[in-house]
């Protein structure tokens, strides 16, 4: 069977940055519906989409979905610079999954350290103020054109009221269908100021269309 390859990029370098919010939850740690399966399908198609308009995708080092993303950038002719940018704060220097510096190591993405809070620990609840270093550092320096929600848990939320305390007007996109905490985001789509996609669209369109209202803004802005 043959396989459909992404189109080879002839780009010298990004032409925007779209910032990825998301997990595979732990359940163990968080209650409430998800598929995997959907929330790996999602993620792929988008890091597709964006890679093939030459948007470089900013994130955090998730271990469930960081070594993905470089995975899917490997399909990927070289571009001028690295278009998948992880954060990771220093304090899980030791438990970063090693697919994900294999990929930094052979020039597939770029991994960018954060400092670590004095007292913080690499386990949950004693996380806290080194992720919110990591998640102002990341998104000061990205200066994301969009934002994308799929799957995650509490840190979601988080991610969301941040991004839109600092950028307000520029688009974001929550996911319902994978479920995780994104969906329940995209319930509040109405009054939360997530950009209307149709939900019920196949993956590669609504992300086509996410990319295309990106444009839209930057091109009212003035943003290049």
């Amino acid at each position: 069977m043959a396989i459909d390859l992404p189109p080879m990029r002839t780009d010298t370098g990004p032409i925007g940055t779209i910032f990825l919010s998301g997990s595979i939850p732990d359940p163990t740690r968080w209650e409430g519906e998800f598929d995997p399966l959907e929330i790996t399908d999602a993620v792929v198609t988008f890091a597709r989409a964006c890679l093939t308009e030459n948007f470089r995708i900013v994130t955090a080092a998730h271990p469930t979905l960081a070594p993905l993303l470089l995975y899917v950038a490997a399909e990927f002719p070289p571009s001028a610079e690295p278009l998948v940018q992880i954060y990771q704060s220093l304090l899980f220097d030791n438990v970063l999954p090693t697919a994900t510096r294999r990929f930094e190591a052979a020039g597939v993405g770029t991994l960018v350290w954060t400092e670590a809070h004095e007292g913080d620990h690499p386990e949950p609840g004693k996380w806290e103020s080194s992720l919110e270093i990591m998640r102002a550092q990341m998104l000061e320096e990205a200066d994301p054109d969009g934002a994308v929600f799929i799957g995650g848990m509490e840190g979601i939320r988080t991610e969301y009221a941040l991004f839109g305390d600092r950028f307000p007007g520029r688009p974001m996109c929550a996911i319902k269908r994978p479920g995780g905490e994104a969906a329940r985001l995209s319930d509040l789509e109405m009054r939360s100021g997530l950009v209307g996609l149709k939900q019920d669209a196949t993956y590669p369109t609504l992300w086509r269309d996410f990319i295309r209202s990106v444009r839209d803004i930057d091109l009212e802005s003035g943003r290049s």
